[in-house]
């Protein structure tokens, strides 16, 4: 009987697989996750039969997919880990290690792992991973901001790393605050180029971005010789580059502050033509490794000396962009990114900007502080499974292709799974392993739109 409920569930999941890889199917997830239901017991046999199949043993990564949604996320993790091993870069196993993790409240492991993410077939899936890692590494940002000040006597005892350094945005003095959208966009480029020196490490400005708020300098983010140290200590940093910017031509003022010896070690005055502000980030870098004592290399110096761009309405318009992701503006902060990618198609940044900005649908910032992994999964899981949907329209050669691999069905995220299929399975209320804090698939989420 239970060798027959299995039969049922995989054949459930392969024929909302096939009808679903065309993004339609709305009928068949629904008969799946209610058939799912009556037979969850069935599931723990399920698993079994899978770790004893030949088929399994091929690839770790299905025995992780069932483990997942089961809610044995500690055994999940497991297998997707020994997938890897066998199959570096599997899209497949990147993507659900990461939602394993995710559900594991591990945030930061989720954003590691899925920066490694890559499918050629399926770039659909590539951008809406993408979208949500700016998401999670918000969150991350803003629990670790929280955690910081309020373990802030703690930290003080904690020994900076020297090589480690965070830019803050300059102060604009010009009479009519005209530069105010420079300030952001300046500081974005100059961590771009700090993180082409290899023996230097920077903070994410998003990181950045959270801790002001959280010190509440988050309206003018205007950091001094007195506020800098500290924030070196909460961020974890020896070296905060701050500064300020003016008008004639434009004049940026560099000042490098030490969170551990609690002082400026150095200053620096550049002042260039507006018409070549492109001329400042690299300056100011040069500046900053000189103070650092940090000698760079001929090939540091060629890749901190290419501009971002020479279009300086693209530059107003990109830190338009991260104002309005900085305030959860998303739909704003993506016309932005993508008026300035229209004004100067070789802004990599601004691309980059446009291709990770969360959708006008994502979760606000006050929902997005408090919102747990798991629920956080599910959500991502729809928007992937609408994006794969999407992209099999695109692919529609796939069933062909992947039919003659032997396989039964396949997974649009990059790995075929055979008769196991990969989605729509809904085991809400399976008790987790301990290694999940809550059950996979919290929640049952249908974008009403695009989601990034």
């Amino acid at each position: 009987m239970y060798l027959k409920k299995i039969i049922n569930i995989i054949l459930l999941v392969t024929v909302s697989l096939l009808s679903g890889c065309g993004g339609g199917g709305v009928s068949t997830k629904a008969e799946l996750n209610r058939e799912t239901e009556k037979n969850i017991g069935a599931i723990p046999f399920t698993g079994e039969y899978l770790a004893a199949s030949p088929d399994a043993k091929k690839s770790p990564s299905k025995l992780g997919f069932w483990y997942l949604k089961t809610g044995r996320v500690n055994e999940a993790v497991a297998e997707f880990e020994a997938a890897l091993k066998k199959e570096p870069g599997d899209p497949f196993s990147i993507y659900y290690l990461g939602l394993a993790y995710l559900n594991k409240e591990d945030f930061e492991k989720t954003i590691q792992i899925w920066k490694s993410y890559r499918n050629k077939i399926n770039p659909q899936v590539e951008e809406e991973i993408e979208r949500h890692l700016t998401l999670i590494q918000i969150a991350q940002s803003r629990k670790f901001a929280a955690k910081a000040v309020a373990e802030e006597k703690k930290l003080a005892t904690v020994k900076p790393d020297p090589n480690t350094i965070a830019v803050c945005y300059y102060q604009d003095l010009s009479p009519d605050k005209s530069l105010r959208a420079f300030q952001k966009g300046l500081a974005a480029m100059i961590i771009s180029d700090l993180t082409k020196i290899n023996s230097i490490k920077v903070v994410e400005r998003i990181r950045l971005q959270a801790l002001l708020e959280e010190m509440k300098l988050g309206q003018t983010g205007l950091v001094d010789s007195k506020t800098a140290p500290r924030l070196g200590r909460l961020l974890g940093a020896q070296n905060i580059v701050f500064g300020s910017l003016a008008l004639g031509s434009i004049k940026a003022v560099t000042a490098l502050a030490s969170s551990d010896k609690g002082g400026v070690l150095g200053s620096a005055s550049v002042s260039v033509d507006k018409e070549k502000f492109f001329e400042l980030p690299m300056a100011i870098v040069r500046e900053t490794a000189n103070i650092m004592g940090v000698v760079l290399t001929d090939e540091e110096k060629k890749a901190i000396g290419v501009p971002h761009t020479k279009v300086y309405k693209a530059l107003v318009y990109f830190g338009e962009a991260l104002d309005a992701l900085d305030a959860g503006k998303w739909k704003e902060a993506n016309e932005f990114f993508n008026m300035a990618y229209k004004e100067d198609p070789g802004f990599a940044l601004a691309k980059e900007g446009a291709d990770t900005c969360p959708d006008m649908n994502s979760p606000s910032l006050n929902s997005l502080s408090g919102m747990s992994g798991a629920r956080l999964s599910g959500r991502i899981e729809a928007a992937v499974s609408a994006a794969e949907g999407s992209q099999a329209v695109v692919n529609a050669s796939a069933p062909e292709v992947l039919s003659e691999s032997g396989y039964i069905g396949a997974d649009n995220l990059g790995v075929d799974v055979g008769a196991i299929g990969s989605g729509g399975v809904n085991l809400e209320g399976v008790v987790p392993d301990s290694g999940t804090i809550e059950p996979v698939y919290q929640e049952t989420y249908t974008p009403s739109g695009p989601v990034y």
